[in-house]
């Protein structure tokens, strides 16, 4: 990848960076802050389950929208002037209020606006990357996205205990705000792109392929896999291996790290080898860690099979994200289109394509924590459980993932491999 190209895919990244501090922030305060205004365990969770509900509405929706409306400002980056001051905002009004409704309001327009932006900023990498470096380009965000993840789970609780609770809500605040707006004025949509939101008509078939349809249900499936297991991961800690809440802030600290430790590593690989395959061994070695959480029984092994567990998760992510491209490339050329006419209705696509990927992760998320809920139940309060429907989730993704067929990634063009 040129110079060029690379900086703007890091100062792409600052807007994932500060949309996961508040994503991380979520995790960790929105059900203990409602907890201070409300016994009801029942109103919690039904607030808690509107961040799903936006998901599964705004994110097909704002994709399709940015594909087919363009602005002044490009197609993409109107989104994220809108939905990162207006989450930052309503982040902080979440701590400054004292009243369970102005909270409870301040809670659902935060989760409006963290799902009104995922999508089109998502298309913004595929719209301005060359194919051949999508691999690469996919390593980088994922490496700032998980420090986003860090951010919230280590940096932000520690000045919140140590130093004073509103300094880590501004704190998380302001990174969430200033990652949004900086990728925001610094970047710029491409010509191509723009020229794409202008074809007359769009073929939507190609989304459908029977390849794209199985990895939409493994994405759903391998995020149903990971949230089995995040829902319930403190009670775990706790309850099952007698550790304490912050044992659980540091495991998942611990995961985080190593995900981010192999981000820039997987996106090379990516490039060197079929993502196929290599996206069903991050898959079973994410089954096999989990699995292996039935016979922990200490807090230090948990923290060394949440390492592993960490390094698949990062290369699952850093896999699946241009993969997703790349199968509608192939979809197009499957279906007679020139490499050239491929690229431009792929861009006019990747709205809907990632609109579509983020709705079925929706999906798994919202399922993930009732149906754990039930099994650990079935089994008597035995957190453990919770790992056998992460692994059968991860299982059957592998399946699916390997019943797609090869995929042929872009090669570079000839003038890159000479420069």
């Amino acid at each position: 990848m040129e110079k060029s190209k690379r900086r703007y895919v890091w100062t792409l990244g600052m807007a994932g960076l500060g949309r996961n501090v508040g994503w991380g922030m979520n995790k960790v305060f929105t059900a203990q802050l409602l907890g201070t205004l409300t016994s009801s365990t029942g109103l919690i969770g039904a607030v808690l389950g509107i961040e799903g509900l936006f998901g599964l509405i705004l994110n097909p929706l704002s994709g399709y929208l940015s594909d087919r409306f363009p602005t002044r400002i490009g197609r993409r980056r109107p989104y994220l002037f809108v939905a990162f001051p207006g989450a930052a905002i309503t982040l902080v009004l979440m701590y400054l209020t004292h009243s369970l409704g102005v909270a409870i309001f301040a809670v659902v327009l935060f989760y409006f606006f963290q799902q009104l932006s995922p999508t089109p900023y998502q298309a913004m990498m595929p719209d301005s990357v060359d194919e051949h470096s999508y691999g690469e380009a996919s390593g980088i965000l994922n490496l700032l996205w998980s420090a986003g993840n860090l951010i919230a789970f280590l940096v932000v609780p520690l000045v919140y205990t140590l130093v004073s609770h509103i300094g880590g809500f501004l704190l998380g605040a302001l990174i969430l705000l200033a990652g949004g707006l900086f990728t925001a004025f610094a970047t710029r949509e491409p010509r191509a792109a723009k020229q794409a939101a202008s074809l007359p008509k769009l073929d939507y078939a190609p989304l459908l392929s029977g390849a794209l349809l199985k990895y939409y249900v493994a994405q759903g499936l391998w995020w149903l896999g990971f949230e089995a297991i995040a829902s319930f991961f403190t009670p775990y800690m706790v309850h099952a291996l007698h550790g304490s809440v912050l044992d659980s802030a540091l495991g998942m600290s611990i995961f985080t790290v190593a995900g981010i430790a192999v981000a820039l590593w997987f996106g090379r690989l990516y490039q060197q080898r079929d993502p196929r395959l290599l996206l069903s061994l991050t898959l079973l070695v994410f089954a096999v860690a989990s699995a292996s959480g039935l016979w922990l029984h200490t807090v230090g092994a948990a923290f060394a099979l949440l390492f592993v567990a960490g390094i698949a998760w990062g290369g699952i992510q850093v896999t699946s994200y241009p993969l997703a491209a790349d199968m509608l490339r192939q979809s197009l050329l499957q279906r007679g289109r020139t490499p050239a006419q491929a690229q431009e209705e792929g861009a006019a696509l990747h709205g809907a394509l990632y609109g579509g990927a983020n709705l079925v992760q929706s999906v798994g998320l919202m399922v993930a924590a009732p149906l754990a809920g039930i099994a650990i139940h079935a089994a008597h309060g035995q957190y453990q459980t919770m790992f056998l429907v992460s692994c059968a989730s991860l299982v059957a993704a592998l399946v699916l993932v390997l019943l797609f067929g090869r995929v042929e990634i872009a090669a570079p063009a000839p003038q890159a491999a000479n420069s």
